[in-house]
């Protein structure tokens, strides 16, 4: 109701609002808080702040309702039943007036009527010894009587062995007994006429621990009162087995004797729950390798001990081993029982030798007088010998004494070893159990021609059955095919009445196939509903559905409680009933809420009635597990396709601290007050809850006039005009005959910002009226026009409406869950239209773009021209959609509004609200492009022009579209150094040393990738030329098939955003020049994918030339001669002078002045 409000100011639509509702009912029922802040937060982001205030007043009136808004069962119990009894409340039973429930610790039946205290109803019903904790209850109701009948297990010890099953009274609700039903004894009766069980000779199962310590340790509560309880004629049996551990013994053999002593001792403690087992081994010394102590504590250990026992080898002291069991084995501070029946058994291959006692004395000493002996001599050491014999003849009893050849014959005598220590016939042929733990009526179902379903889970190697009872006739269901054993069919049982003379018997196994199953009986054939999940107990629980209340089973309710995805969260799968009168799987899983990963949902489910009366049957689901164990149960109402959740209920919800909450479940009438209550069980009490009748109400709106003429389709407000409402609210299917008070709400024009109409001022109003068995309506109440801005869109009405109660107060009525409590009439506007449905005509075909090639990096934006007329009627909410690619950004739009809608999409609002006839608009929208490289080669913008007058429907669609390219603004360029090469003429050739390089001008800023080829060329044949070194080498190739005569090709592909130089260094040697002058040439190509980038530059080539020529040199003799003969002259006269100054005479002259002499 909360979130239907936020919608009424949000401006939701009806339908969305009921999706959204339903989505989340289970969630408003837990979190009410959290979901009360969420709708806040919703509306203020759809609404905006400055409508938040608009509906504050109608959140509040809808919390104080809040309580009462569809939830047909009072959360708080109006009684909680306690007993001294964990296990009381496991199973509740529906009675005509109130509930009954068993108390399994003591046998005791309960009845209570509501709002009274429980009653014992059997108090005087003597109890069985070896009651077991374990009971069923069922019973039946019909038109003149009800019946009751109740079911404990009772253990029974048999010589060695021991019965398990059930003690069963048909009783009055009063707990009158009228019939003791003994199944255990009709089994007997009934075992060789009435059974159509083909397990009776399978192969013996395997399960000596589990049946051992379930029996015999952990079903007990209480071990005082198990031992007060149970009969005492039967102390239990102790075996001690003599081993001959001497050397005698080859160790292969010793391996063969502990071989045999394990499977005897595992057989019969297959079948003996009270046997006891204690081994002696001797040779040089006398060693206990198991006490009874040992046998007592763990089977599985025990047995693992007999392998690991260790030959002691030497001598055979067999009278000394046997005084050792009388002396330390059969004591009672060594795990013996004084009244025990005890029996040795020894095993020996040969005389005794080496030992200082006398069997003789040994045998008739005190302690042996009641026990019973037993020898097996083995080996040639027995056979060929006449003493040997002897002693082994005077250990065993008359008739006890074994002989074999050898060890590995042992297996010869096991069988017959087993029967004559424990008088089971059968063993031989692996019979097993059949009935002797049968629990039969572990559980039980009543039917309508008072014939009797009773489960027996542990019949057949706990294979499992049911019996069924008509009369005196006793008839055994079970699978007739050798099923797996440990199926434990017979769990659960229950009835389908589908037809009025055919009957379907239904019963679950658990753990058939391991995954479970549901097998359903009719005359001599059957079929199984297979679980889907190992281990998920599918089949444990039943309910059989009758849904239409017509006496005939519609449904079947099964639950797999350890149904498991992140834990044991359990579920409840759902068959419906066919033609072919089989049942069938629909779609629909009940299952509880998501995170509760160990609630084991589905571990019981009851039919509870008809408690929101809508002439279908209600379903209640426990979840014992749920919220750590303290529990949860779910409410499922019945309608005609099936079941619908509506309530859940949790101790947290009433303030307790149960264990267990929803173990069990059923309904509790109370003819009292003629009011519906449901029972539920939890650890130890059953506490019961109050239904509130439901009532169905649905409003009628009367509004005069429905519609606005055109007259009064105008801005300003018009005081002429009036409307004027009336709301009635008609009960169904029930004539009132109470007072109920009612508040509804009013929401004026919703979702719409410039309101059209008000009482006073107001457009979100709050009333009551009381409704009462003559009155129904209200008065009719005037409504303020105040014209139209749009006047297309009708105007909504919308009521909400609740029932008006006092949240401490028990409501009298509650309103159905599942009808809806809100209505909307629309007040519509006459349409100037020339049909009833106003066709607009408006098309976009005098729209251009601007591009159909962009080159991204060159063109600076991308447009498209739109020019729209309206040919046709009026067209209500005109919108123009553009989806575009992620390389376009909005940048202009001229002639509407337009709203960005997300990143590649935008709404154009064409002449809002309305586009009138023969009107026209011109719009502009210019993108600019993105920058960054996308894999677009081609793209497209997607127009769609709708309109709202009926519904959304598309008057027209165009697709523009435009390729896609990356600008490359690149240019080649290329040099040569030396750009000339020269020779001497008559020189020689020489090697000289050149360089070409090419380089780009530009970017490569999206990563176009370059394909450079250079193709060097020479014109003629008397030059050679040498490539040595190309860079970058790892970018460019030089592979020697690319060399041809005079010619080289160099390949180079590049992708940097800045493209290297490409640098060829060569060498040339020139032998001779042709003609004036002859040359190299480099010419450098580059390419890229053209489909994807475009260049500016039209020429991609760039050709380099290296000039190669000749020099002259010119010679003349007669210069040579002259220069020579000049220069010689012109020294002379140079000496000549030098002479003449005294050059030559001066230091001579200076020696002369500066001697003494």
């Amino acid at each position: 109701m909360l979130f239907k409000l936020c919608v009424v100011g949000a401006g939701l639509t009806v339908s969305t609002a009921q999706q959204r509702l339903g989505a989340v009912t289970h969630l408003f029922e837990d979190h009410k808080g959290a979901v009360f802040f969420l709708t806040v937060l919703i509306c203020f982001f759809k609404c905006g702040v400055d409508q938040i205030h608009k509906m504050y007043r109608g959140l509040l009136f809808m919390i104080v309702i809040w309580s009462v808004s569809g939830f047909s069962i009072q959360i708080t119990p109006v009684t909680h039943f306690k007993k001294d009894d964990p296990l009381f409340g496991q199973t509740i039973i529906q009675l005509t007036d109130g509930v009954s429930f068993p108390s399994p610790k003591n046998g005791a039946l309960f009845r209570c009527i509501l709002k009274d205290e429980c009653v014992e109803v059997n108090s005087d019903d003597e109890k069985p010894k070896g009651l077991r904790p374990v009971a069923s209850v069922s019973s039946l109701t019909s038109e003149e009587e009800q019946h009751v009948m109740m079911c404990n297990q009772v253990r029974v010890k048999k010589s060695a062995t021991e019965d398990l099953n059930g003690d069963c009274k048909l009783m009055n609700p009063s707990g009158r007994v009228s019939r003791k039903l003994n199944p255990l004894a009709l089994v007997n009766s009934n075992n060789n006429n009435n059974n159509n069980n083909n397990n009776n000779n399978h192969n013996q199962c395997r399960r000596v621990d589990e049946v051992k310590r379930r029996m015999r340790r952990d079903a007990r509560l209480d071990d005082t009162e198990e031992d007060e309880d149970e009969d005492e004629d039967d102390p239990g049996t102790e075996i001690a087995f003599v081993l001959d551990g001497s050397r005698s013994i080859e160790p292969d053999d010793f391996q063969r004797a502990k071989d045999f002593i394990y499977k005897v001792m595992y057989n019969v403690w297959n079948t003996c729950f009270d046997c006891n087992f204690a081994i002696v081994q001797y040779g040089t010394t006398i060693r206990t390798e198991i006490s009874l102590l040992d046998s007592k504590k763990n089977e599985s250990k025990t047995l693992q001990k007999v392998k690991e026992i260790q030959q002691i080898y030497n001598i055979t002291k067999t009278a000394s081993a046997i005084h050792h069991v009388l002396t330390d084995i059969f004591i009672p501070e060594n795990g013996s029982n004084i009244n025990s029946k005890k029996i040795i058994i020894v095993l020996s291959d040969g005389e005794i030798k080496g030992d200082e006692m006398y069997l003789t004395d040994v045998l008739n000493m005190p302690q042996m007088k009641g026990i019973t002996r037993y020898s097996i001599g083995v080996g040639d050491g027995i056979l060929t010998k006449a003493k040997a014999i002897e002693e082994m003849m005077e250990i065993a009893d008359r008739g006890r004494f074994f002989n074999v050849s050898n060890y590995a014959a042992l297996n010869d005598i096991l069988s017959l070893l087993q029967q004559s220590l424990i008088g089971i016939e059968g063993t031989q042929q692996g019979a097993g159990f059949q009935f002797q733990l049968a629990e039969a009526g572990f559980s039980s179902h009543i039917m309508q021609d008072n014939s009797y379903l009773f489960g027996a889970v542990g019949a057949y190697d706990w294979s499992g059955g049911v019996f069924l009872q008509s009369g005196d006739t006793l008839q055994f269901l079970n699978d007739s095919n050798n099923g797996p054993k440990f199926s434990y069919l017979g769990y659960s049982v229950t009835s389908a009445k589908v037809k009025p003379s055919k009957t379907l018997y239904i019963s679950g196994a658990p753990r058939y196939n391991l995954t479970g199953g549901v097998f359903i009986f009719s005359g001599s054939t059957k079929y199984v509903l297979q679980g889907d999940q190992v281990g998920s107990y599918f089949g444990s629980v039943l309910c059989a559905l009758d849904i239409d209340k017509d006496k005939y089973t519609d449904y079947l309710l099964v639950g797999a409680p350890h149904f498991h995805r992140n834990g044991e969260e359990g579920k409840v799968l759902v068959y419906k009933l066919n033609q072919q009168d089989r049942f069938e799987s629909v779609s629909s899983e009940l299952e509880g809420d998501e995170g509760q990963t160990f609630a084991r949902f589905g571990a019981a489910i009851a039919s509870i009635g008809d408690i929101d009366g809508n002439k279908f049957n209600d379903v209640a689901v426990g979840a014992p597990l749920e919220t750590d164990s303290s529990g949860s149960i779910y409410i499922y109402n019945g309608f005609k396709h099936g079941l619908i959740f509506s309530q859940k209920i949790s101790p947290s919800d009433f303030g307790m601290k149960l264990v267990h909450f929803g173990l069990s479940v059923s309904g509790a009438p109370d003819k009292a007050s003629n009011k519906a209550f449901i029972a539920v069980g939890s650890q130890g009490g059953v506490l019961i809850f109050e239904t509130i009748p439901v009532i169905v109400i649905k409003p009628e709106i009367t509004i005069i006039p429905d519609e606005i003429p055109l007259n009064q389709q105008k801005t300003e407000i018009s005081s002429k005009f009036d409307i004027k409402y009336q709301i009635c609210f008609k009960v169904v299917n029930e004539n009132l005959k109470i007072d109920l008070p009612i508040k509804y709400q009013i929401a004026l024009d919703s979702g719409v910002n410039k309101k059209r109409l008000t009482v006073d001022g107001r457009d979100l109003l709050e009333k009551s009226l009381t409704l009462k068995p003559d009155e129904e309506c209200t008065t009719f109440i005037n409504l303020k026009y105040l014209g139209c801005f749009d006047c297309f869109l009708p105007i909504e009405f919308k009521m909400n409406f609740s029932l008006d109660l006092h949240q401490n107060e028990t409501p009298p009525r509650i309103l159905d869950a599942f009808t809806t409590t809100e209505v909307v009439k629309e007040i519509s506007f006459t349409k100037d239209c020339n049909s009833t449905d106003c066709k607009p005509n408006i098309t976009l075909s005098h729209s251009k773009i601007s591009e159909t090639l962009i080159i991204i990096g060159e063109t600076q934006s991308l447009s498209i021209d739109f020019s729209l007329i309206n040919t046709g009627d009026p067209s209500y909410k005109t919108t123009l959609t553009l989806t575009f690619p992620s390389i376009l950004r909005q940048k202009k739009i001229e002639g509407a509004t337009c709203p960005v809608k997300n990143d590649n999409q935008i709404q154009c609002n064409l002449q809002h609200p309305v586009f009138k006839r023969e009107a026209q608009t011109n719009l502009f929208i210019s993108w600019q492009l993105s920058d960054i490289k996308s894999d677009l080669k081609n793209a497209e913008i997607i127009a769609n022009l709708t309109s709202q007058n009926n519904g959304l429907e598309i008057l027209d669609s165009k697709i523009y579209s435009f390729a896609v390219k990356y600008s490359l603004p690149l240019q080649l360029t290329g040099l040569a150094n030396p750009s000339r090469l020269s020779i001497e003429e008559g020189e020689e050739g020489k090697t000289q040393n050149m360089q070409f390089v090419f380089q780009f001008a530009g970017g490569n800023k999206y990563g176009a990738t370059i394909s450079v080829v250079v193709t060097i060329t020479k014109d003629t044949f008397k030059t050679d030329l040498d490539i040595i070194c190309v860079t970058p080498c790892e970018e460019c190739v030089f592979p020697e098939n690319t060399k041809v005569e005079g010619s080289y090709v160099i390949s180079c592909n590049m992708t940097a955003e800045k493209l290297q130089k490409i640098i060829i260094n060569a060498t040339v040697l020139i032998h001779d020049v042709q003609e004036k002058s002859n040359k190299i040439t480099a010419v450098g190509t580059y390419s890229f994918d053209d489909t994807v980038y475009a260049a500016k530059d039209a020429s991609r080539t760039f050709p380099v030339e290296v000039i190669i020529t000749k020099l002259r040199v010119m010679t003349s003799i007669g210069p040579i001669i002259g220069g020579s003969i000049g220069g010689f002259l012109l020294l002379f006269i140079i000496i000549a002078i030098l002479i003449k100054c005294g050059f030559f005479r001066r230091r001579r002259k200076l020696d002369q002045a500066q001697s003494p002499n």
